[in-house]
């Protein structure tokens, strides 16, 4: 381990911070990503599997091109071209890599994409955060609800029971809804009357 220091501590270096390439180095990225795919086609274009990440596609009478899978534009509305070769699919590609080189009206259209793409990735994250937020509180608010309707249960059902004697019985009866007990007291006491009031007719 220390003869691997040893070699490599001299060479040590910071790490480039993420975004530091300019928006021109990284579109130049891009288009070199595309000519390699442009070239695998080449070899072999009926095994060629990667067509979701082209900026070029087979259409009726050739190839469609755009500018990029951002919506963006080379200048004076220019963003798809549909032209007839692979040669010509190359050379567009070579020539809005230096059309983006040179052109300082679309290197700023390269920097508002750029701002526009980062402000609707913030723009995510934040939304997902406060999905996230939601959907953590919604288990517990279920949970809180769960054990209300669970504890209203009981109270419920003794009052559902004392309906039919509060609804022979005296007004008084019906007020005591809030309390239980006491509803069930007052239903007892009209039956045990009315057994009374039986047995004394059976005398």
């Amino acid at each position: 381990m220390a003869n691997f220091l040893e070699k490599w501590s001299s060479k040590k270096a910071d790490k480039p911070k993420a975004g530091a390439r300019n928006v021109v180095d990284t579109f130049r990225a891009r288009v070199e990503e595309q000519k390699a795919y442009l070239e695998e086609y080449a070899r072999d274009a009926a095994g060629f599997k990667k067509w979701r990440s082209t900026w070029f596609q087979r259409v009726p009478g050739g190839f469609g091109v755009t500018v990029g899978r951002d919506s963006i534009n080379a200048g004076q509305g220019l963003s798809y071209i549909v032209v007839e070769s692979v040669k010509d699919v190359a050379e567009f590609l070579e020539d809005l890599a230096y059309h983006a080189e040179k052109d300082v009206g679309f290197q700023q259209a390269l920097e508002q994409n750029r701002r526009r793409r980062v402000a609707l990735l913030n723009a995510a994250k934040s939304g997902g955060d406060a999905v996230a937020s939601k959907a953590k509180a919604k288990p517990a608010a279920a949970k809180a609800a769960a054990a209300k309707s669970t504890a209203a249960k009981p109270a419920a059902a003794k009052p559902a029971a004392a309906k039919p004697a509060a609804s022979k019985a005296s007004p008084k009866v019906t007020k005591a809804k809030v309390a239980p007990a006491a509803a069930s007291a007052e239903a007892a006491k009209p039956k045990r009357g009315r057994k009374v009031k039986a047995d004394a007719t059976a005398e």
